[in-house]
């Protein structure tokens, strides 16, 4: 990339009641796309909007890892209502469920096409003819409040569809660090490391800039310093204020550069083995990082042992030959999870020998396919992706 895509965040504590003077006088009817559990504290969304003169309507068919067909049942009720403001309230799975019903909502001709060849990131959409979208997370991890990307599911074929555009960035994100106090401690944790594996990938990234380098270094900080205390304690609201910042910087960091091999193996395994994003990107991280430093760089790509030792030095760890500070970083991402209570293998994370042995011709092809991996430093061939996802089963 050799351009940065940026939008308005409103951020820390009373962002929300902030959002009134950003829509006033913008139109009159506004949606709100979520879920069933998000939907029972919509009101407190819906209250800020209504008193800046719209109408609210609220659609909850959001689900976890969301569906292609649920992204058009999510159109459908934004085509009902005709809403000029399309707000996105949730988690991740929520708000790329809201950014895909918006799209099909400004596009309804895309609806029954495959997204993920339907146009690159660059191409026109012409989107906000009908509508304004902002995303308001109540999770700190899958940085789609601020992101161009939408991951949908693909049930028929058993594989994530991803769907890249610079036009579906939001025009707002309001993080307000009290919407997260209610994540439970397994979701904080899982949802953590997602945004360290966005830190990681998006600095390690073929695509990396000098933009994208400090957002990522920071969310890496931020994550290390500041996870460990919100899942002690979820009403720690500072702690909280930090991951949810942590998150969103690190949205914007890999929105500037990419994910690579380790969300090309996390989408692999929640395609198949059915874990959650944000765990399966946990898992694949310490793993893909031992491999890029392991192997050579394809040509102009970073060098990985450079990237990473520079943020081993960024992150505190005393000065040493690069290959040990390397191993030393490797060390304190695993330690974190444990720390948490994430799992470091497939196993510990419940999937069997026997799951695993079915699924694993699966995941080598899914992993090879995803986009995400044409983004890593190094090649990484079918042989390569059987022994990573191996090594990911047994801990090795």
């Amino acid at each position: 990339m050799r351009y940065f895509l940026g939008l308005k965040v409103l951020f820390g504590s009373g962002a929300l009641r902030r959002l009134g003077s950003e829509i006033e006088g913008k139109g009159n009817r506004a949606a709100i796309i979520t879920d069933k559990v998000m939907a029972k504290s919509s009101d407190k969304v819906a209250d800020v909007v209504k008193e800046a003169g719209y109408e609210v309507m609220i659609w909850d068919g959001a689900e976890p890892e969301p569906a292609v067909e649920v992204a058009r049942q999510g159109s459908q009720f934004l085509n009902e209502c005709q809403p000029q403001l399309v707000i996105g309230f949730g988690g991740g799975s929520a708000l790329d469920t809201a950014k895909a019903a918006w799209l099909l909502y400004e596009r309804p001709d895309l609806a029954d096409t495959e997204l993920d060849k339907t146009a690159g990131v660059k191409a026109k959409l012409n989107l906000r003819q009908k509508a304004r979208f902002i995303t308001v997370p109540t999770t700190s991890g899958t940085g789609s409040d601020v992101s161009w990307a939408i991951i949908l599911t693909d049930t028929a074929r058993h594989r994530k569809m991803p769907f890249a555009n610079n036009e579906i960035v939001p025009d707002i994100a309001v993080l307000e660090p009290e919407l997260t106090a209610g994540m439970p401690k397994a979701l904080t944790a899982s949802t953590g490391m997602d945004v360290l594996g966005h830190a990681f990938e998006g600095y390690t990234s073929r695509a990396q800039t000098d933009f994208s380098d400090g957002l990522c270094l920071q969310a890496m900080k931020l994550t290390f310093d500041w996870l460990p205390k919100a899942c002690q304690d979820g009403s720690d609201l500072t702690a909280r204020e930090k991951m949810q910042n942590a998150a969103t910087i690190a949205g914007l960091g890999f929105g500037n550069s990419n994910t690579s091999l380790g969300h090309a193996l996390a989408h692999a395994i929640g395609a198949t083995l059915h874990i959650p994003h944000g765990r399966a990107v946990g898992l694949a991280l310490p793993y893909s990082l031992e491999y890029i430093a392991a192997n050579p760089p394809v040509p102009n790509a970073p060098d990985p042992i450079e990237r990473l030792s520079t943020a081993a030095r960024f992150l505190g760890i005393a000065p040493r030959p690069d290959r040990e500070s390397i191993t030393a970083l490797i060390q304190k991402i695993k330690e974190l999870a444990r720390e948490i209570g994430e799992p470091s293998s497939l196993k510990e994370a419940g999937v069997t020998e026997e799951q695993f042995s079915q699924e694993i011709d699966n995941l080598v092809s899914l992993a090879g396919s995803d986009v995400n991996i044409f983004s890593s430093p190094c090649e990484c061939k079918e042989e390569n992706l059987r022994q990573l996802f191996q090594d990911m089963w047994d801990g090795s």
